[in-house]
């Protein structure tokens, strides 16, 4: 199937001192896009939660070959692939005057809206168009093992401003935790090149994630969060152009 196209301009206030897109407005403008898509192939939120379901994001790789500079029209490309276990696969890319810059893959689940158990794919019982075009669907199976000797970085209270309509941390709010805990003087010489994220349990209004991480090579970091004994996210990030 074609991509679905949804444009937006990158305002200033969704770059970052090296004038390129954040992490946290990549995977936020991801999830609007599958949103929007799904909203034009017949499957808006509201029709979801008349079978007490929603898709929640499980696993997701953003990669920058380069970026948008603020105030550049931004096109968003995404589709939908075949389920691989029990989770949905969706490509999605940016493009800038026809050259494509920033490319994510993510995996998400279908759960019940209110317990959040997770459903099987079948449970999605509508005609729905999966791309049958070749993709790598590797993110289905990825995992970040714990680092050894990962040193504590800080604590981070979930505040109002963290939720979705979920009542969870929104996705996007990860990739600015991240940035917030990874070494500034990393950060400051080198842009993100990639990051890969997994959510593994979610965190609450007044939760506190206890912030861990350290180096897993040159310019690759491991980072993750834990509240209760329980890892809610862990993160692989490289730097560099």
């Amino acid at each position: 199937m074609a991509f679905f196209e949804d444009a937006f301009t990158l305002s200033a206030a969704e770059a970052d001192l090296h004038h390129r897109m954040k992490l946290s407005t990549a995977l936020r403008h991801m999830q609007d896009a599958a949103s929007r898509h799904l909203n034009a192939l017949g499957y808006p939120y509201e029709k979801l939660m008349e079978k007490r379901q929603v898709f929640l994001l499980s696993k997701v790789e953003v990669t920058f070959e380069g970026s948008p500079a603020p105030e550049q029209r931004v096109i968003a490309h995404t589709r939908p692939h075949p389920p691989k276990g029990a989770f949905f696969l969706r490509e999605t890319y940016f493009s800038v005057e026809d050259h494509p810059l920033i490319f994510g893959k993510s995996a998400w689940i279908l759960a019940d809206y209110e317990t959040h158990q997770v459903l099987r794919p079948s449970a999605f019982a509508w005609n729905y168009p999966f791309d049958q075009t070749d993709f790598d669907g590797s993110i289905a199976r990825r995992r970040i093992p714990a680092l050894e000797n990962a040193a504590p970085l800080g604590v981070r209270p979930i505040r109002y401003s963290d939720l979705d309509g979920n009542r969870h941390v929104n996705n996007a709010i990860y990739g600015d935790i991240l940035c917030d805990y990874l070494p500034s003087k990393l950060l400051t010489a080198y842009p993100i090149r990639q990051a890969t994220l997994l959510y593994e349990h979610e965190a609450f209004l007044g939760d506190e994630l206890f912030i861990s991480g350290g180096p897993m090579g040159e310019n690759v970091w491991y980072l993750a969060g834990h509240k209760n004994g329980e890892r809610c996210f862990a993160a692989e990030v490289v730097l560099g152009e």
